[in-house]
């Protein structure tokens, strides 16, 4: 195919389910070449195609490491899961306990950062109450001076709380647990770290393409704004923005029957998965942090829409706004008062300084 490619032969690549559709939708359950032909015609035609053509570049690369980093994410959630679990057994009320003072349960965090640096030292090196109790306030004091760990003196205190409150098995009873917690710290170390080597690659990999315009919209950060860059694929291969939609398959499908007028169902989902999740997920993030967007929001809640549905919508949106800044090479003008193209970015990027070089593109 990247033969064909580099021949000058525009490829595009089908899902075999959609040929059959084709062929269902003519109620023809036959398969001949002919036939296939035909359905082919079709798909091509609808712009079923899940891609168009082979990306190159700092394009493919951001591809690769973009859905990298999201299967990196997905395994550390799935590990900090066992790593709660384990804390279950060995100490419960150390991610949280209720508070009945006031009337009313209200669960109140040992940690603001249950992954922060002191919770995670904590973890490694006295996840028992016991361990804590033979600290005491002093020892929990020297330990945060000598390693650094910031603790205020109302997280000591919550500390020395929930481990004379706790009924934790002694902790020679614990020894298998001990083990795995530890084994499991190690590994999410190892996963923050991988992490961490692919954002600082994806952002300078960002700031060298036309993706870095993406930055510009409020509530979108580094690794959303590359995921969909990445994912959009070359711009240049599309006329209007639903082309977009379709090909995340987020396009709602149309039931009309008769002289009557049709209704909008599910989502077709008849694309690029991977697309389509980011869609999902940028929509679900400028709902909480877009202002400029936010009328666009409560105006779907207020129509009593699902939730999933205004997020998917959102997302539909962004398509839109992003296939018109990449097409344009213009950044996002936000409406907001207190917005500006230099503080937006700042607050985003982590690993480089390249401001000056949108606002050029801006200007």
């Amino acid at each position: 195919m990247r033969e064909m490619s580099r021949y000058g032969f525009h490829v595009q690549i089908f899902n075999p389910y959609s040929t059959f559709e084709e062929r269902a939708s003519a109620l023809n359950w036959c398969k001949t070449d002919d036939l296939d032909l035909v359905a082919i015609a079709h798909a091509i035609k609808s712009n079923k195609a899940t891609q168009t053509q082979l990306l190159e570049g700092h394009h493919r690369h951001l591809l690769v490491l973009t859905r990298a980093r999201r299967s990196e994410i997905r395994k550390r959630s799935t590990l900090r899961m066992e790593i709660r679990n384990l804390m279950d057994i060995l100490w419960r009320e150390f991610q949280g306990y209720a508070d009945h003072s006031q009337g009313k349960a209200r669960k109140i965090k040992v940690f603001s950062d249950f992954w922060g640096k002191a919770s995670s030292f904590m973890m490694e090196h006295y996840p028992h109450p016991s361990m804590i109790l033979q600290l005491g306030e002093k020892g929990l004091r020297e330990l945060s001076v000598r390693h650094n760990l910031k603790l205020r003196q109302s997280a000591i205190q919550k500390l020395l709380h929930v481990a004379g409150q706790s009924l934790a098995r002694h902790k020679d009873e614990l020894r298998p647990e001990f083990m795995l917690l530890n084994m499991k710290l190690r590994d999410l170390k190892a996963f923050n770290s991988k992490i961490e080597a692919l954002d600082q690659e994806i952002e300078s990999l960002l700031l060298q393409t036309d993706g870095r315009l993406l930055l510009s919209v409020p509530g979108l950060g580094v690794s959303t704004s590359a995921e969909l860059y990445a994912e959009i694929g070359n711009i240049d291969h599309f006329t209007h923005a639903g082309q977009l939609i379709k090909k995340a398959g987020t396009n709602p499908m149309i039931k009309q029957t008769g002289g009557h007028k049709g209704s909008y169902g599910h989502i077709s989902k008849q694309g690029n998965d991977h697309l389509r999740y980011v869609v999902f997920l940028t929509g679900r993030n400028l709902c909480l942090h877009n202002q400029d967007l936010k009328p666009f929001y409560e105006r779907l809640k207020g129509r009593g829409k699902h939730e999933r549905a205004i997020f998917i919508a959102m997302g539909n949106k962004m398509l839109k706004i992003a296939f018109a800044l990449l097409r344009d090479k213009v950044p996002f003008h936000s409406q907001i008062k207190d917005y500006t193209l230099q503080d937006e970015l700042n607050k985003k990027l982590k690993y480089n300084c390249f401001v000056t070089h949108l606002q050029r593109t801006a200007a």
